[in-house]
């Protein structure tokens, strides 16, 4: 039986029933609470079987997945990470309407692994916090000045002069949040009771007698509702997420829920009206079940492309096998036999099957001139005159100079039959 909130039972039922209602809930033994106020009802959650249900579901994803994980060449491993990063930077955006575009983050990222001054390009900080994560090199936040850095981080540059905190850490003010027709909520206020909302948010993250998957969505309730700056609270909040989840799921899977947020907008953000509703007096249980739900999806989602992006690899790896066996090679693939530099199988072998694994994994299916020399264990100059004859064949084209960067074209693709998704 689906879980009945104490709304409905109040309708249905009268004051006096529902009031049974929430104090045997709030008695239970399998009742957990927390110190936060939503008006004037302290909150509560039950850990019933269907919660149990979706934490089992999720946590039996994890070796799937990770399994899919281990079996992806490490290259294509580092490719799906940016991907995974690219994904949940624009889908957070998306959702909070900051306009972006997955070139400018795969730039961003770009920028990041370069080391170059991150100031001077957009997202760079968003995506250093997000590829952190993804690295298994992020920490979570211990105290409130480390919610600020984080913060700090997440908006960069995307902040209104107007909207920018004018507290000590948060801000001063009242904030209206709206559903697009009318306004929900208004935050918590003073800045005191901010203080106070984020330290037990921290504090409950730490209380090994609660669920590590139930403290994670509860610290996400608690810091949207208390909404503590002007602007920029969703962005932070979903990183905030992703980071407690880091410590129940793999690095790699805790960076899967944005996107899901984003086809489920409307539901995730009624999960959070339904949990503030009065009559509702504090129980987060539907919220956590709908929380649950969208986290599994997310691990699902995440399963079935890793293990379709494997098995198209699996087939490349396969194919480039029967290209480079067969006794018309290199003509086969379009080379001229006769032109200098000798051909080498292994060399084309593991070019063409690095560019492959780029055509599936990389947000912008190139790869760099050093990375090519890396998978062939030559140097640069050993791999050049290599690339130039693919080039020549039109197997591959050159897409930038500074730094070289190649791709196959439309002709190395269906080579190498790989499909155009």
């Amino acid at each position: 039986m689906a879980y009945r909130t104490l709304k409905s039972i109040f309708h249905q039922r009268d004051r006096a029933g529902a009031d049974a209602e929430e104090r045997a809930r709030r008695e239970s033994p399998a009742a957990v609470h927390w110190d936060l106020l939503i008006g004037e009802h302290s909150t509560f959650a039950l850990m019933t079987l269907e919660v149990a249900a979706l934490i089992e579901r999720i946590m039996s994803f994890e070796p799937k997945i990770q399994t899919e994980w281990v079996g992806l060449p490490v290259r294509a491993r580092s490719d799906y990470l940016h991907r995974m990063v690219v994904d949940e930077v624009q889908a957070t955006n998306e959702i909070e309407q900051v306009r972006s575009t997955r070139k400018e983050i795969s730039e961003a990222i770009n920028v990041v692994q370069s080391e170059q001054r991150l100031a001077n390009k957009r997202f760079a900080e968003m995506v250093q916090l997000y590829l952190d994560i993804g690295n298994d090199q992020a920490e979570s936040p211990q105290t409130l000045g480390d919610i600020r850095a984080v913060y700090d981080a997440a908006t960069h540059g995307e902040i209104r002069d107007e909207d920018a905190p004018d507290g000590r850490l948060f801000r001063q003010g009242p904030v209206s949040i709206t559903s697009g027709i009318k306004v929900v909520r208004t935050g918590v206020l003073p800045e005191s009771a901010i203080d106070h909302a984020l330290t037990l948010m921290l504090s409950q993250g730490r209380d090994d007698s609660i669920p590590r998957l139930i403290r994670a969505i509860v610290a996400h309730f608690i810091f949207e509702y208390t909404h503590p700056f002007y602007d920029g609270n969703g962005r932070t909040g979903r990183y905030l997420l992703a980071l407690d989840l880091r410590q129940v799921l793999a690095p790699h899977a805790s960076l899967a829920l944005s996107a899901t947020v984003a086809d489920h907008k409307d539901r995730y953000y009624k999960a959070f009206a339904d949990a503030e509703n009065p009559l509702n007096r504090g129980d987060l249980t539907p919220y956590l079940i709908d929380m649950l739900e969208i986290i599994a999806e997310a691990q699902h989602r995440l399963l079935l492309d890793l293990a379709e992006r494997r098995q198209k690899i699996d087939a490349l790896e396969a194919l480039i096998r029967v290209l480079l066996a067969d006794e018309q090679f290199p003509r086969n693939v379009g080379l001229d036999h006769e032109a200098t530099p000798p051909i080498d199988r292994a060399a084309i072998g593991e070019i063409l099957f690095t560019l492959g694994q780029a055509h599936y994994f990389d947000a912008n299916r190139t790869v760099k001139l050093n990375t090519l020399a890396e998978a062939v264990s030559r140097s640069s100059q050993f791999v050049r005159p290599r690339l130039r004859r693919l080039d020549e064949a039109g197997i591959i084209e050159t897409v930038t100079r500074k730094p070289l960067r190649f791709r196959l074209t439309t002709l190395g693709v269906s080579l190498l039959e790989l499909d155009g998704e």
